[in-house]
C-alpha cells in the first residue's frame, strides 16, 4: 500500500512539473491551502484541496479590469500598448472614485451592521442583475454562490491576445464606455445596455472585470444549459454557436483562499418568460434557502406580470434586502414571520417610472423613528442621495396559543 502511494506522488509530481515547464499553460491544478479556523488557537492541518484554473482565463481577466499580470505570460508585452496604458489610467481613476465614495462605505457598513442580521454563508439570489456582481459582492463578501438572472446576453469573448490592435482597442473602449453608469451610479441603465454590450460582447467583459477588481482571481468558466428538471449540464459544440443560455464561473479569494462560483442565466423574469423556461426556477429552489438581493429593479415586481417571481422570492427567501424597487411593502408589512428594518431615506420614485410606483405605505412607514441611516447611496436616487433599503428576514411564526 505504501508502495502504491509513493508510485501516485512520483505520476502526480511529473505531471505538475511538467505543467511548470511550460511558458503558459492553458490549464493547471492549482494547490488550495485550507483556510485556518479563525476561532481556534492551534493550527489545524489537513490536505490540501486540488482546485482546477484555467491560467489563460484569468490573465485575460486581468488584461480587462485595467489589472497588471502577476508573471510573464503572453498578456504581459500588451501592457505597453499606449492605448490599454491610457485604459488602465482611466478605470483606476473611476474605480478609486467609486471605491471611496460608495464601495468602501457599504463595505464599513456590512462589517458594522449588515452582518448582524443576515447569513451570508447562504446562496445569493440577484434577478434582474444584469452582470452586477460588485455590489453583491460587497454586500455579501462571504457568499459561495451566486445565481444572476436578466435579459442580457451572454458571448463568448475572444482572445484579445490574438486578435488585431484595432479591435482589441476598440472592444476596451467599448468596455470602458459600458461600465460609465455603474462607476457614477451604481446600475447599469438597460437603453445603455442594449447598445454598449453589442460592442463588448454581452454581459461576460463586465463581470470579469468586477470579480477581478474585488479581489479575485478567476479559476474556471463553462456554458450551461438547464435540463426539464433544473439540473446543469454542459452545451455540446453544436449549441455553443446560438444563444447561450447561462454560464458558470468559478473563482477564488486572493486573500482568503475562499473558492466562490457564479450562475448567470440569460432569461425573460416575467411570468410568460418562467412559463418558457420552467427549469430555472426548479434549479434556483434546489439552492434555497437563499438570502435575495434587489436594486434598481425598474419596479417590475410591483406589475401583475411579474407574480411569479414576486412569489418565488417571498416564498424561498432567508433574508432580502432590497430598495423600493423591488417586492412592494404592501406584500410585507403584514407578514408575522417578516421582520422589517428600514434604512434611509424614503422619497417618491424617480420621474423616469409612472406615480403607480409611489408606496404610501412605506412612506409612513418611514416617517417613524424606527428608520436607520444608510451611509451610502445605492439606486436610482444616485443625484440626490436620498435611497432607501430594507432588509426583511424571516423567521418562523410564534403559536401564541396555549
Amino acid at each position: 500500500m505504501k508502495t502504491r502511494n509513493q508510485l501516485v506522488l512520483l505520476i502526480f509530481s511529473a505531471i505538475i512539473l511538467s505543467c511548470s515547464t511550460k511558458k503558459e499553460a492553458t490549464h493547471v491544478i492549482d494547490s488550495l491551502e485550507t483556510k485556518r479556523d479563525s476561532l481556534s488557537v492551534e493550527t489545524q492541518k489537513t490536505e490540501d484541496q486540488l482546485v482546477y484554473k484555467d491560467t489563460l482565463l484569468d490573465y485575460q481577466g486581468r488584461f480587462i479590469a485595467g489589472l497588471n499580470q502577476l508573471g510573464n505570460n503572453s498578456f504581459t508585452a500588451l501592457e505597453n500598448d499606449p492605448y490599454w496604458k491610457e485604459y488602465k489610467t482611466a478605470v483606476d481613476t473611476g474605480w478609486v472614485k467609486m471605491y471611496d465614495n460608495r464601495l468602501s462605505k457599504m463595505k464599513d457598513w456590512e462589517l458594522a451592521t449588515f452582518s448582524s442580521s443576515v447569513n451570508d454563508s447562504l446562496p445569493l439570489f440577484y434577478p434582474f442583475s444584469g452582470p452586477d456582481f460588485l455590489h453583491a459582492h460587497y454586500l455579501y463578501p462571504h457568499t459561495k454562490e451566486f445565481i444572476l438572472g436578466a435579459l442580457e446576453p451572454i458571448i463568448d469573448i475572444p482572445n484579445l491576445n490574438q486578435i488585431k490592435d484595432k479591435e482589441r482597442d476598440k472592444f476596451l473602449d467599448s468596455l470602458h464606455h459600458s461600465l460609465r453608469d455603474i462607476f457614477y451610479k451604481s446600475y447599469f441603465i438597460t437603453t445603455h445596455m442594449q447598445s454598449d454590450l453589442k460592442q463588448v460582447r454581452g454581459v461576460l467583459p463586465a463581470l470579469y472585470f468586477f470579480i477581478e477588481r474585488s479581489g479575485h482571481e478567476l479559476l474556471e468558466q463553462k456554458f450551461i444549459s438547464l435540463d426539464t428538471d433544473g439540473k446543469l449540464r454542459d452545451l455540446s459544440e453544436s449549441e455553443l454557436g446560438k444563444r447561450i443560455p447561462a454560464v458558470q464561473i468559478k473563482f477564488r479569494d486572493i486573500k482568503t483562499k475562499e473558492l466562490k462560483t457564479l450562475f448567470y442565466f440569460n432569461l425573460d423574469l416575467s411570468d410568460k418568460g418562467l412559463l418558457k423556461k420552467p427549469e430555472f426556477l426548479k434549479f434556483a429552489s434546489s439552492k434555497a434557502p437563499f438570502n435575495t438581493f434587489l436594486k434598481s429593479a425598474s419596479y417590475l415586481l410591483t406589475n401583475p406580470t411579474f407574480a411569479a417571481m414576486r412569489n418565488f422570492v417571498l416564498a424561498n427567501t432567508k433574508s432580502l434586502f432590497q430598495d423600493d424597487t423591488g417586492v412592494p411593502y404592501r406584500f410585507l408589512k403584514n407578514r408575522l414571520d417578516f421582520k422589517v428594518q428600514l434604512f434611509g431615506e424614503y422619497t417618491k420614485p424617480v420621474k423616469d417610472f409612472g406615480a403607480y410606483t409611489y408606496q404610501a405605505d412605506l412612506d409612513s412607514a418611514y416617517k417613524t423613528p424606527n428608520k436607520k441611516p444608510l451611509p451610502f447611496s445605492l439606486g436610482y436616487h444616485w443625484s440626490s442621495k436620498i435611497q432607501n433599503y430594507m432588509l426583511v428576514t424571516k423567521s418562523p411564526v410564534t403559536n401564541l396559543q396555549k
